[in-house]
């Protein structure tokens, strides 16, 4: 034993943390059988207060190496499972993420989800200990599985605090090795054991972290506070560190959540229903906080709380009355903008919070998943109810916050009343025209009362001179034409000359610049715009074929961009502009030879 403890003394003093796999290699381990028990006396011999120094990874080589050479499957003599025990606990203890990772769990979550490039020394020599920890857990759940051991909580939580890739704390071989035995856990047979561990995590560990931060909106039991009592202007505890010590202390707290969260499926909705007041308040509290990157991470636990309720169309939300709380507590998300909220941020936030509200408001209602555009749900007052909502959510947030990031500047000196489009945030604004064709497919035939709201945005994206310059931007405008023709096509032919003359400005503005295109991934957007453009055509002369002339006498016609009387019926318009503009040929005259599923013409 103490030979085999001097070669990893040497060894420890050049590893890397690349190594790890083939740092045992050099250490000469020989055939003899080592036990348990003798394992921890010799280690429990060499512990020290230092967590994280060249002693305690001398300990964790010399244990990973006997554990990894150790036969599994032979049975325990009770001291040697005793030992084990031990073994565990030790590992639990210095391998659970320290409050000095607060900062940079922070950073990584703002960043897009990707890890911090750099961490200080004292930061990577615990990721160092971290991984020999967990890989030494690993080696032991095979001769002893973590299932067995007297008080499996606090096991459980550090090697479930290894979950995620993205924590500053772990690498690669760490939440690989954690998630090989949480897998192990999680099998059939197990699987019940399992669940009631996770439950007693939830209860004594996780529970407390979170009981801190008060939320006057829920009572103790997790359900809608009726009757909240008024609270102050201004709230020095929000604040105070002491309220969130999942934020600043137990920084492993919510990956233990995320991860549970993730376990659940529509057959677990009796456990789930049951166990909701512990996931309640974690999740309000992280999408509360001030950070967008606690907020990322709160709407996405969000989304892992509802998709087994959705699934199994449990009523757990009108029960509990929770949908309008998760409400309220997601729309304040909904105005993370820039210039105050910088774009990259703003994208994340926003990719997640719109997607958890739509999926709160489904859960609420029964919405079918199944059911045509316009016949949401089978209940005609929830129907109601969720139609009212999206259409809030459709004109105060989608639309609003489009205008809002598209900013506008005079065309000319001379017209000051007429306005472009710059479209500073590109990206942001394809986001919100992604989010307006998904709201307007939610409506379906209730699109057309908002027409004159909807028809606008369109006609500003498309018409933009300076949209070959970000092309996914014209996509996301087509595809939301193409959704307002198949949604709303009892009314369009009341809109037909602006969606018209949009479309034409369009292709004429992207026939333009793809001749001078240089960039071959550009020159294939641009192709891809023109193809859903003759598309858009396609379906805008479908939708004209269904309007009677009895509904149309009298209305504007494409008399609006100047071109044909307004008697006139679409396909005189039509020649009428191919007359005018023969690059608009290939465009118009589209009308053989297209399937509605080709992917080519429609998205």
């Amino acid at each position: 034993m103490e030979n085999i403890r001097l070669a990893a003394r040497n060894v420890i003093k050049t590893a890397k943390l690349g190594e790890l796999d083939t740092l045992g290699d050099s250490i000469g381990y020989g055939s003899e059988f080592i036990s348990l028990q003798y394992l921890w006396t010799n280690v429990s011999a060499h512990l020290t207060q230092d967590t994280h120094g060249s002693v305690v990874n001398e300990n964790l080589l010399l244990t990973r190496v006997l554990l990894k050479n150790h036969p599994q499957g032979v049975p325990l003599e009770e001291d040697d499972k005793n030992s084990a025990r031990a073994i565990y606990t030790w590992l639990a203890q210095i391998s659970l993420p320290s409050s000095e990772f607060a900062t940079s769990l922070e950073a990584n979550y703002s960043a897009n989800g990707g890890k911090e490039s750099g961490l200080s020394a004292t930061l990577e020599a615990q990721q160092f200990t971290y991984t020999l920890a967990i890989s030494c857990t690993k080696y032991l759940n095979g001769i002893l599985s973590i299932l067995e051991v007297t008080n499996p909580e606090e096991v459980f939580t550090t090697i479930l605090s290894f979950t995620s890739p993205h924590d500053p704390w772990t690498t690669s071989t760490s939440v690989q090795d954690a998630l090989e035995v949480l897998h192990s856990c999680m099998e059939p047979e197990r699987r019940p054991k399992c669940w009631h561990i996770l439950e007693r995590v939830c209860e004594s560990r996780l529970r407390p972290i979170f009981a801190k931060t008060k939320n006057p909106a829920i009572t103790a039991s997790g359900r809608k506070n009726l009757h909240p009592l008024p609270q102050p202007r201004f709230d020095g505890s929000l604040f105070d560190p002491e309220t969130k010590p999942w934020k600043y202390k137990d920084v492993y707290a919510t990956t233990v959540l995320e991860w549970i969260l993730a376990q659940y499926s529509s057959s677990d909705i009796n456990r789930l229903e049951i166990q909701f007041h512990f996931y309640v308040p974690p999740i309000l509290s992280l999408i509360d906080d001030e950070s967008s990157s606690f907020k990322y991470r709160g709407c996405s636990l969000l989304i892992k709380f509802l998709t087994p309720i959705r699934a199994s169309e449990s009523d757990l939300l009108k029960r509990t009355n929770l949908s309008s709380v998760f409400d309220d507590a997601l729309t304040p998300c909904l105005l993370s903008l820039p210039t105050i909220t910088p774009e990259d941020e703003a994208l994340r936030l926003l990719g997640v919070a719109y997607p958890a509200l739509l999926l709160t408001l489904k859960t609420c209602y029964h919405i079918d998943r199944d059911a045509k555009p316009g016949q949401p749900g089978k209940n005609e007052d929830a129907k109601n109810v969720y139609i009212t909502r999206i259409t809030t959510l459709l004109r105060e947030n989608v639309i609003s916050s489009f205008h809002h990031v598209s900013s506008y500047s005079p065309t000319s000196a001379i017209e000051e009343t007429s306005s472009l489009a710059s479209f500073p945030y590109p990206r942001l604004s394809t986001f919100f025209l992604d989010q307006l064709k998904t709201l307007i497919q939610e409506l379906g035939i209730h699109t057309t009362k908002y027409l004159q709201e909807i028809v606008p945005v369109i006609y500003t994206t498309l018409s933009n001179p300076f949209g070959t310059a970000f092309a996914p931007l014209l996509l996301a405008g087509i595809a939301t034409t193409q959704a307002v023709i198949l949604n709303a096509h009892p009314r369009i032919w009341r809109y037909r000359g602006d969606l018209l003359a949009a479309i034409c400005q369009c292709w004429i503005n992207v026939v333009r610049d793809e001749v001078d295109m240089k960039d071959p991934e550009q020159k294939l957007q641009l192709r891809k715009v023109l193809l859903k453009l003759q598309g858009a055509v396609y379906l805008l002369k479908l939708s004209m074929q269904g309007a009677s002339s009895t509904e149309m006498k009298g209305e504007e016609s494409l008399n609006s961009i100047g071109m044909i009387d307004e008697d006139a019926s679409m396909n005189n318009g039509i020649q009428a502009l191919v007359e005018s503009d023969e690059q608009l040929k290939e465009l118009l005259q589209i009308d053989i030879g297209v399937d509605l599923d080709d992917d080519y013409f429609f998205k």
